[in-house]
């Protein structure tokens, strides 16, 4: 490749960065004032401090060992920042020779518009200033397509990750029977970034998470809708099949297959799973406080849970008499996410941690049931964080609420001591799969907008105001005393060696 064609890619890089933040408003599904605020529901990124940092380091340590292979090549090849990048990775996917403006533009209208949203709900990234893995540990540019603009580009969360995962969700919702194909590319698009040494893997988890809580706010803007039923009829044309209207379950397309679209679980042989130990300990102590006496309590799987945890979320008490119809979707996510979780647990079997561990959880009652079933994927974190998304769309004026519960809601696991950091964080994009999957299912479209007009009308219509929140408290923060931090706590936090306060 020559200079001046570098030269070029580099300007048309940096300079897709103005049109991006300049056009976003218009071309993203969501405003950028109405985009879920990634610093109220995400932990704050980890520094070299961080025993998630552990998990960073290995995931670095890993990456760079992938580049000289075909993985690596695609990595590379995958490193540009702009829509047409997606277009090649969609159309392979859907197995089309292209997508493109001219040839498919319904396909190429809506990718652009999932593309445009996900880079956006990333725009808080200024925010932490987070050096990047090559910048850290003081190496070169490796991707052809990465350019200086890295260098004051911050890196958490990743904007490839959140862009890539947008679209990937998207286009699994437009057409479900090639489901895992999609979210297993759009996955791949963000571990690239891992490879490359642009992102942390901490980085890329926060991007995919970001891109589930922005589609998830995106649904409450028919246009998506809209989009992907024109898509859908475009593509159905294009494969010479009748055009569905919808996918429901018993038409044959299941839940996502989890296997197809994660990676395997760390084992024992993993360098991840130094990881996996250092933050098994390092949340025991958790226990002994309010937040551990909440992880304990919402050990509880069940529709009644969801209700108490949503329901605080909101503001509002959720409970079968007095929402019905909020109950109702409750219980059919509830039902789909128990199926996703389920049929994967034996398929990838890995010990939980109290029993790798031979010692006693925090829930003494669960233990002679859950013994023998498998730590990855996390149920609890499928089906907190599958409520979260969903709610998003009933509450949207609580989204950041809603979204740091659902959050919590699955980080009790690792609290308690039934989970591996590693398959709660795995387990959360499973979730968004299964979320698109459910918005092409008509019953629960039905239900959806039965929970939306129940929710209305209880709150007269008008949006309430979301109450102010409060940065999220992570693992392992502590006060001045040296008392860890609760949600409570107000004034100087410090965590990782950083000092915050919380009015």
């Amino acid at each position: 490749m020559t200079r001046k064609l570098l030269l070029f890619i580099a300007i048309l890089c940096a300079s897709a960065q103005g049109v991006i933040a300049q056009e976003s408003e218009r071309d993203s599904y969501v405003a950028l004032s109405d985009m879920p605020d990634s610093r109220l529901f995400l932990p704050i990124p980890p520094d070299t401090t961080s025993y998630i940092f552990i998990d960073d380091m290995a995931q670095w340590q890993w990456g760079k060992t992938m580049r000289y292979t075909k993985r690596g090549e695609q990595a590379d090849r995958e490193s540009l920042m702009l829509p047409d990048i997606m277009r090649t990775v969609m159309a392979q996917a859907l197995e089309l020779d292209t997508i493109s403006d001219e040839q498919t533009p319904a396909l190429s209208h809506l990718l652009s518009k999932a593309y445009t949203t996900g880079h956006l709900c990333t725009a808080t990234k200024n925010e932490y200033g987070r050096k990047r893995p090559f910048i850290q540990m003081n190496e070169p540019l490796w991707a052809r397509y990465d350019t200086d603009y890295l260098y004051t580009n911050p890196s958490y969360p990743s904007g490839h990750a959140a862009f890539g995962w947008t679209t990937a969700l998207v286009f699994a919702e437009m057409w479900p029977a090639l489901q895992d194909t999609i979210m297993r590319r759009g996955y791949e698009f963000g571990e690239n970034r891992v490879i490359t040494g642009a992102h942390w893997q901490s980085d890329v988890t926060a991007g995919y998470l970001c891109a589930a809580a922005a589609i998830a706010r995106a649904h409450c803007n028919p246009t998506l809708t809209e989009d992907i039923r024109a898509a859908r009829a475009e593509y159905a044309q294009l494969k010479g099949v009748a055009v569905p209207e919808s996918f429901p379950f018993e038409g044959g397309i299941d839940v996502p297959h989890g296997e197809r679209i994660l990676n395997n679980p760390v084992d024992t042989a993993s360098s991840r799973y130094m990881a996996d130990l250092m933050l098994y300990w390092s949340n025991k102590p958790i226990r002994g406080t309010l937040r551990g006496d909440t992880a304990r309590v919402e050990a509880d799987y069940s529709v009644k849970m969801m209700q108490k945890v949503m329901g605080e979320a909101i503001g509002m008490t959720l409970s079968d008499e007095g929402t019905p119809a909020i109950t109702q979707l409750m219980s059919y996510v509830l039902d789909k996410a128990s199926e996703t979780a389920d049929r994967l647990k034996p398929l990838r079997f890995r010990k939980r941690p109290f029993v790798q561990l031979n010692e006693p959880s925090f829930v003494a009652g669960d233990e002679e049931k859950e013994r023998g079933k498998s730590s990855f994927p996390s149920g609890h974190t499928n089906l907190g964080w599958a409520e979260a998304l969903v709610m998003v769309e009933v509450a949207p004026n609580h989204q950041n609420e809603i979204l740091r519960r659902g959050y919590e809601y699955g980080h009790n696991r690792l609290i308690v001591g039934y989970h591996w950091f590693t398959d709660i964080e795995a387990t959360r994009q499973m979730t968004s799969a299964l979320v698109a999957r459910l918005h092409a299912d008509p019953t629960f479209c039905e239900l959806m907008a039965a929970a939306r007009a129940e929710y209305e009308k209880l709150t007269d219509g008008i949006p309430s105001v979301s109450v102010s929140l409060q940065p999220a408290i992570p693992a392992g923060a502590y006060r001045l005393d040296g008392i860890p931090a609760t949600e409570s706590t107000r004034g100087i936090v410090i965590e990782n060696s950083k000092k915050y306060v919380r009015p």
